[in-house]
C-alpha cells in the first residue's frame, strides 16, 4: 500500500524534524563536554531548541513556545503531534512514523511501542491490524523490525531479551494506564508480578536496587501490604515500562488532555511521544504537522459534497423512505459502475435511533425495533441485509462489510458507531432520533465519509455522501454538519456542505461562474504532458514511462563506502543531557546491539528508494565488500541506522539523476510531448469549462473587478498575498489576453508530469497576445523567499526549462484551438518573491 502525497509529505516534515533535532541534541552535548567539570549551568532544552529552529525554517507555522513534557523522573520528553482528519489513515502514518522514529532518531530496529487508544472500538479495530500479518500497518512494522514483531497486549508477559532482539508492539487503553480511572482489573498494572524479571534485580541485593531506584526517580517500591520485599522495586508492569523507556503512540492524543492523563503518559518515562489526533489544540499538543481536509480530497480519500436533506414536521416514516429511495438510486447506480469497471461497490445505509434495548419500545422515541419491523414487515427488505449494531447485540461482528457476497445494506445503530468505525461503502446516513439530533449530526457524519477504495468513480453520485434528518430545519443541520467537519479534522470543507431546498439564508450555496463574455462559446484547451506510441498518445506516467527506465544494475554506493568514515554514523558517539528541576544532569548512551548484519533487513529499509529487494541486497553486499577492508561486521552493524540513511540519500539522487536523463532523452526523441492533440485523443488535453464551479460560504470574499481573468468572478481564499499582488499586475499588463489561477489538483487543476512521482501544479496560467509572433501561454510558479535554492524550487527550474524547450506547436487539431487561434509559444517561468516584478515583467515582453 503506498503512501498518498499527503502522508508522505507528513512523514518527511518529521524527518527534517528529527534531523534538526539530532543536531540540537549533538550540539548540546558538545557543549556539555566543554563545560564539564568547569561551569555548573543549564544547556537548554534540545527539544525546545529545535521546535524555534524548525519553526524558524518554515517546517511548522505554530507560533506557540514548545509545549513541553516532563515526567516525575525528570526526563524532558520529546512529544509530537500530527494532525490527520478522520479516514486520513492515521494508524497507517503513525506505524511508518515509527519507523522512522526507530531508524533515524533511535538509530534501531527493536524496542518497545506501546500504542495508547482511548476507546474500546479504535483498541479493537487497531488490535485487528495488527494481528493481520498481510494489513499494510503490520507490514510496516514488520519492515522496520527486520521481521520481529511481537504484539503484546496489557499483562503479556516479555522479557528484556525480548525488547532487545524484537519490536515489541503493547496495545493499551488510556483508561488502564490513568491513574485516576484504574478499576480493580486495571489495578494489575501496577501490581508486583512475576511477568517482568528480568527488568529488576533481586528483590535481596540492596545495592542494585537503591542503585535502580536513584537512576530511575519515580519507580513504586513494595509496601508491607504487598507482599514480597518491602522497599524492594515493585516488579509491575508499570515499573518495567518506567525502566523501558518505551516510544509511545498517542491515538485520538486530544482526548489525553487533561492533566492527570498528561501525567500518566509523562510518568511512564516514554522516549519518545508521537500524538495523533483530527483535532489537537496547540495550547496542548506540539503541532509539527496540519494535513487539510482538501488533502484527503485531493487525494480521492472522501466523499464529497455532502447531499443535505431535511425533513421537518413529519412522521420518520418518511424521512425513512426518501433515505431509502437514495439507498436504492446508489444501488442501481453501483450495478452499472460495476458492469462496466468491475470495481465492487455496495452502497450501506446507516440509520440512528433513539432506543435499542429491551423494554423501551414507545413513549413517543423512535426504537431499533420500529426501524427493522417496517424494513421487513411493510417494506418486505429480508433481515440478513439488515444489522443491528448497539451495545448488547454486534450483528457487525465479523462480518466483512467490503466482501462481494455480503448482504449487508442496513445498519440500525444508536451510539455503538460514533467514533473509530467507518466503511467506504457507507453512502447515506438516516437520522430518526428525536431526541440529540444535533449530537447524532455532529457525532456521526464521519461514518459515511471515506471514499470506496480510496478513487473516484466518476460518478457523481457515488462521489457523494448523503445526509437525511427528520424535524431539524436545514440551517441547524448544515451547522451541526459544520461542527462535525471540524470535529473530524475538516472544517475547510464547510463549503462542500450541499442542500437539496437549502432555502432563504442557506450559509453553504454552490455557485457557477461564468467566463467573461469574450471567452464565451470557445473550446479552451491547454497541452499536456504526454507520452507517444507511434501514433497514440496517452497521459504520462510516472512508474510505467519514466521509473521503468532506471538501470537499477547500475545503482551503486561503493564509491561512497570506499571513501566514508563510519565513525560519522557511531551511535556510540551520541548522547543526550538530561536535565532535571535540581539541575542534576543524567547522560544516557545510545545502547549497542549484538553487532549482527542483517543483510535481508537493511534491504527493506532501502525499498522506499529501491522497490526491488534483490537489487537491494546487491548494493547492501556490494558496499559491504569495501567496508569490510576498513572495519568489523560488529562495527557495520552499530551503525547501519546512519549508513542506510546515507545510502537513501546516495541511491534517491542516483534515481532522479537516471529519471532526469530518461525523461530528457525521450523528450528529444519525442516519446514524451507537450502538445494539443486531436481525436480520438483530444480527451488528454486540459479543457476549461464554460463554467466555473465553486461551493462557497456567505462570508466568503471574492474580486469581480479583475477584468482579465478568464472567468467572472474570483474568490479571495484562492489567493494569498504575494499571489494577488503578481494577480493584479497580470490584470493590469498589456499584452495579456487572460489569466487564470490554477487549483492543485482539484476541478480547475492542470499538472505537469516530470520525472518525479508527483505531478507540479503551478500557480498561474498566462494567455499572452502579440500580433507578431501570435498567442502565447505564460505558466508561472510563484515561490516565496524562503524557498530559493532548494532542492523542489531547483526541480522545477530544471522542468520548466526542459518543457518550455520541449513544446510542439506544430499539432494537428483540426477545429482543437486556444481560443479562435493555437498557441505559438509557452513560457515556464519560476516568480521567486524577492525581485518578482521585474521577473515577471520580462516574461511578459
Amino acid at each position: 500500500m503506498r503512501l498518498k502525497t499527503y502522508q508522505e509529505q507528513a512523514l518527511n516534515t518529521l524527518s527534517a524534524f528529527l534531523r534538526i533535532l539530532r543536531e540540537e541534541e549533538a550540539d548540546i552535548e558538545a557543549a556539555r563536554k566543554l563545560l564539564e567539570g568547569k561551569v555548573n549551568v543549564a544547556l537548554g532544552d534540545p527539544h525546545e531548541e529545535a521546535w524555534t529552529r524548525a519553526r524558524n525554517e518554515n517546517l511548522h507555522k505554530v507560533l506557540r513556545s514548545w509545549v513541553p513534557m516532563r515526567s516525575s523522573a525528570g526526563y524532558s520528553i520529546p512529544h509530537l503531534c500530527i494532525k490527520l482528519p478522520t479516514g486520513g489513515g492515521k494508524t497507517f502514518v503513525a506505524a511508518h512514523a515509527v519507523d522512522r522514529l526507530l531508524s533515524e532518531h533511535f538509530s534501531r530496529q527493536t524496542g518497545f511501542v506501546l500504542w495508547v487508544t482511548p476507546s474500546d472500538t479504535i483498541y479493537s479495530q487497531t488490535l485487528r491490524q495488527l494481528r493481520d500479518r498481510q494489513a499494510p500497518f503490520r507490514q510496516v512494522l514488520e519492515r522496520a523490525s527486520g521481521g520481529r514483531v511481537k504484539l503484546l497486549e496489557k499483562l503479556d508477559p516479555f522479557s528484556a531479551a525480548d525488547v532487545e532482539t524484537k519490536l515489541c508492539v503493547m496495545m493499551l487503553m488510556l483508561q488502564s494506564a490513568n491513574r485516576a480511572r484504574l478499576t480493580q482489573g486495571d489495578l494489575k498494572i501496577r501490581a508486583d508480578s512475576s511477568s517482568y524479571p528480568s527488568f529488576f534485580p533481586a528483590e535481596d541485593d540492596r545495592p542494585a536496587q537503591l542503585a535502580l531506584l536513584a537512576r530511575v526517580r519515580n519507580l513504586e517500591r513494595n509496601e508491607l501490604a504487598d507482599g514480597g520485599g518491602a522497599g524492594a522495586v515493585k516488579q509491575s508492569l508499570e515499573n518495567a515500562l518506567r525502566l523501558i523507556r518505551p516510544i509511545v503512540v498517542l491515538d485520538e492524543g486530544h482526548k489525553a488532555y487533561s492533566d492527570q492523563a498528561r501525567a500518566t503518559i509523562a510518568n511512564l518515562n516514554p522516549s519518545f511521544v508521537l500524538e495523533l489526533s483530527a483535532t489537537p489544540k496547540a495550547e496542548h499538543s506540539n503541532i509539527l504537522v496540519n494535513v487539510s481536509g482538501k488533502a484527503l480530497q485531493d487525494e480521492e480519500m472522501i466523499k464529497l459534497p455532502i447531499v443535505l436533506d431535511t425533513v421537518e414536521r413529519s412522521d420518520w416514516q418518511v424521512t425513512l423512505e426518501n433515505a431509502l429511495a437514495q439507498l436504492d438510486a446508489l444501488a442501481e447506480d453501483a450495478a452499472h459502475f460495476r458492469a462496466n469497471t468491475n470495481r465492487n461497490i455496495r452502497p450501506i445505509m446507516v440509520v440512528r435511533v433513539d432506543r435499542t434495548g429491551n423494554g423501551q419500545r414507545g413513549g413517543g422515541f423512535i426504537h431499533a425495533d420500529d426501524v427493522i419491523e417496517y424494513l421487513t414487515v411493510k417494506r418486505g427488505l429480508p433481515r440478513e441485509t439488515i444489522k443491528l449494531q448497539t451495545a448488547d447485540v454486534k450483528e457487525l461482528k465479523g462480518e466483512d462489510l467490503l466482501g462481494e457476497t455480503n448482504p449487508t445494506r442496513i445498519i440500525v445503530t444508536k451510539d455503538a458507531l460514533r467514533e473509530g468505525w467507518d466503511c467506504p461503502f457507507a453512502y447515506v446516513l438516516c437520522l430518526l432520533s428525536t431526541t440529540r439530533a444535533d449530537t447524532a449530526l455532529t457525532q456521526m457524519i464521519g461514518r459515511v465519509l471515506r471514499q470506496p477504495h480510496a478513487e473516484r468513480t466518476g460518478v457523481e453520485s457515488l462521489d457523494q455522501c448523503y445526509v437525511f434528518a427528520k424535524d431539524v430545519s436545514v440551517r441547524k443541520a448544515v451547522g451541526d454538519i459544520k461542527t462535525g467537519l471540524e470535529e473530524e479534522g475538516m472544517g475547510d470543507l464547510i463549503a462542500q456542505i450541499k442542500t437539496k431546498d437549502a432555502g432563504p439564508g442557506a450559509a453553504i450555496r454552490p455557485v457557477d461562474i461564468q467566463r467573461r463574455a469574450a471567452f464565451r462559446g470557445m473550446t479552451i484547451m491547454v497541452p499536456s504532458v504526454l507520452h507517444r506510441r507511434g501514433d497514440a498518445y496517452e497521459e504520462l506516467d510516472y512508474e510505467a514511462h519514466v521509473l521503468r527506465h532506471v538501470d537499477w544494475d547500475a545503482l551503486s554506493y561503493v564509491k561512497e563506502a570506499d571513501r566514508l568514515s563510519l565513525e560519522a554514523f557511531d551511535p556510540a558517539k551520541r548522547a543526550t543531557a538530561v536535565l532535571d528541576l535540581s539541575g542534576e544532569r543524567e547522560r544516557h548512551e545510545t545502547r549497542l546491539d549484538d553487532g549482527r548484519i542483517d543483510r535481508p533487513g537493511m534491504a527493506r529499509m532501502l525499498l522506499s528508494v529501491v522497490p526491488n529487494p534483490w537489487q537491494g541486497v546487491r548494493i547492501i553486499d556490494e558496499a559491504l565488500d569495501v567496508l569490510r577492508r576498513r572495519y568489523a561486521d560488529e562495527e557495520i552493524a552499530r551503525c547501519r541506522f546512519g549508513l542506510i540513511d546515507d545510502m537513501k540519500r546516495v541511491l534517491a539522487k542516483q534515481v532522479d539523476e537516471q529519471g532526469e536523463r530518461a525523461f530528457r532523452e525521450r523528450i528529444a526523441a519525442k516519446e514524451i510531448v507537450l502538445k494539443l492533440v486531436g481525436p480520438p485523443f483530444d480527451n488528454l488535453n486540459w479543457t476549461f469549462g464554460a463554467l466555473l464551479q465553486e461551493r462557497v460560504t456567505d462570508t466568503d470574499a471574492f474580486e469581480e473587478g479583475y477584468e482579465k481573468f478568464l472567468y467572472e468572478r474570483l474568490y479571495r481564499k484562492h489567493l494569498n498575498g504575494y499571489e494577488a499582488d503578481v494577480a493584479i499586475k497580470l490584470d493590469g499588463a498589456e499584452g495579456v489576453r487572460w489569466w487564470h489561477r490554477v487549483a492543485a489538483r482539484g476541478v480547475n487543476g492542470w499538472g505537469l508530469q516530470g520525472w518525479r512521482k508527483h505531478k507540479v501544479y503551478p500557480d498561474f496560467l498566462v494567455c499572452l497576445r502579440d500580433d507578431e509572433r501570435g498567442r502565447r501561454l505564460l505558466v508561472l510558479e510563484t515561490k516565496g523567499k524562503q524557498f530559493e535554492g532548494n532542492d523542489d524550487t531547483t526541480f522545477k527550474r530544471k522542468l520548466f526549462e526542459i518543457l518550455e524547450a520541449a513544446f510542439d506547436k506544430a499539432h494537428d487539431v483540426g477545429a482543437v484551438q486556444l481560443g479562435e487561434e493555437g498557441i505559438e509559444e509557452m513560457r515556464f517561468r519560476m516568480l521567486m518573491q524577492d525581485g518578482w516584478e521585474p521577473a515577471l515583467q520580462a516574461a511578459l515582453d
